[in-house]
């Protein structure tokens, strides 16, 4: 683990930059193939500060690093800050996390890619009931089709999960129709 890496998953643009400045490597990384940037995606999917976040990501991102760098065979930074590592229910701010995918989508990262059990970014964000980054990895061009290992698409990651309303927005729009998740959350 390199001093950058630390800097990057402590959420420390500040002194990232200041690292950068002297000389450390944007691309060093561990053994698993970790590298700063991977370490900020990490950072991102629990952080509260979107500037904060937005700030390590532009700092690595200027710096050079790959924006699609594998690590660990297959985990890209954009899979690591949908909470790929994350146990399913673990708490994240949803604005926070898609101001970080919107970053990285700036950068045209491919949204194909998949996490060790076949995850893409909609399996994720179905998985953790993320409905604004269903929406805008949906817009984005992510395919609501995709199997996971176990031949699960997003939408059955999410009735799974019990997130019906998120379910719903893999469906087409039928005029009049609501679900009844939707209903209460919007009068709530």
């Amino acid at each position: 683990v390199t001093v950058l890496m630390l800097a990057a998953a402590l959420g420390l643009p500040d002194i990232l930059a200041k690292l950068l400045t002297a000389g450390a490597d944007v691309h060093a990384g561990d053994d698993q193939q970790l590298a700063p940037l991977h370490c900020a995606a990490l950072y991102g999917f629990t952080a509260r500060d979107r500037s904060r976040l937005l700030a390590l990501l532009d700092t690595l991102l200027l710096a050079g690093a790959e924006p699609d760098q594998p690590a660990a065979g297959t985990v890209t930074p954009l899979l690591l800050l949908l909470g790929a590592r994350a146990e399913p229910g673990t708490a994240c701010d949803e604005q926070v996390v898609l101001a970080g995918v919107e970053r990285l989508l700036d950068e045209d990262v491919a949204l194909d890619v998949r996490d060790p059990r076949g995850f893409g970014p909609l399996h994720l964000a179905a998985l953790h009931g993320q409905p604004l980054l269903v929406q805008c990895l949906l817009r984005a061009g992510a395919d609501p089709d995709a199997r996971d290992n176990l031949n699960r698409s997003p939408r059955e990651i999410a009735v799974m999960r019990g997130f019906i309303d998120i379910a719903s927005e893999f469906e087409p729009a039928v005029p009049g129709v609501s679900s009844m998740a939707r209903f209460l959350r919007d009068r709530g």
